[in-house]
């Protein structure tokens, strides 16, 4: 809630918070029906993933031959301290995005409003990845690895969260968080040295939650897997969409051929660095 308010201020303000090292900007037009779609996909997947996790379930009838050969062998594992491990490391990741920006406003090369932009955006990314991980763990294909297990005590197996499985919120979080921040700083600094460094460190990391997740017991490969895809994917879309490029219309930049600072194209570019055929989507401040 408190991101949200940051963000009306920061749509209220208009241009002023505009600055030529920004990669993004926030719109009225854009964010405030986003942000109201993403509450709203947000409750609502709560509300569906609580009453799932809320039905009965017999433990009795889980068998470890009902799930695919490729998820079983993760059937066995269970360690509440690698759970809880799994949380440090994904909290960890969200502090890189906001390491970045305080580094860029000390050494001067972005307003201050800049780290609210991103911090904007990075919640919406979140809330989209979140809500569909919610969405597919309300659906409940199957419950945790731990569930399958003899060993795990039965009250540890009912607790709500074992209830469904498909996909790892953890994992796709995480992945979400490390696209978006590695895209974002090769984005301000095209030409460091420390963009390679910055997509391998933010994958490993991600990984290794999602690692994690299943020697816990917590999930199963295939979860993990999907996380991931899903998570870069909400990553990667979500800043693209407020990504800003000159505008070009008819083969000009703005009025005769000049560059117009207040429109940005958003449309697909082809490979060869051309604007793609077909609609694109404008925004005017």
């Amino acid at each position: 809630m408190v991101r949200f308010l940051s963000a009306f201020l920061v749509l209220v303000s208009g241009p002023a918070l505009l600055h030529a090292a920004q990669p993004y900007s926030l719109s009225k037009e854009i964010d405030l029906p986003m942000g109201a779609g993403l509450l709203a996909m947000k409750y609502n997947s709560g509300i569906m993933l609580a009453q799932t996790r809320a039905m009965p379930r017999d433990l009795s009838s889980l068998h470890r031959s009902q799930i695919p050969a490729m998820d079983r062998w993760a059937i066995g594992f269970y360690s509440p301290q690698l759970s809880a491990l799994s949380s440090v490391v994904a909290g960890v990741e969200f502090l890189v995005p906001a390491a970045v920006n305080l580094m860029d406003t000390y050494h001067g090369e972005q307003p201050w409003q800049g780290a609210i932009v991103d911090a904007v955006i990075l919640q919406e990314a979140l809330m989209l990845s979140s809500a569909l991980s919610s969405y597919s763990k309300s659906i409940p294909m199957h419950s945790t690895p731990l569930t399958y297990d003899s060993d795990v005590p039965d009250e540890v197996k009912r607790a709500p969260q074992n209830a469904s499985s498909f996909f790892s919120n953890h994992t796709t979080s995480a992945f979400t968080t490390a696209v978006f921040s590695a895209y974002t700083f090769q984005l301000r600094h095209p030409d460091s040295e420390l963009v390679p460094w910055v997509w391998g460190g933010g994958l490993a990391l991600a990984t290794g939650v999602g690692s994690m997740r299943v020697l816990a017991g917590k999930h199963f490969p295939s979860d993990v897997l999907a996380g991931a895809a899903v998570g870069a994917f909400c990553g990667y879309l979500v800043p693209k969409l407020h990504t800003r490029r000159p505008s070009i219309q008819n083969g000009k930049n703005g009025p005769e051929g000049k560059a117009d600072p207040r429109s940005w194209d958003m449309g697909v570019s082809m490979p060869e660095g051309t604007s793609a055929v077909g609609p694109a989507l404008f925004v005017r401040f």
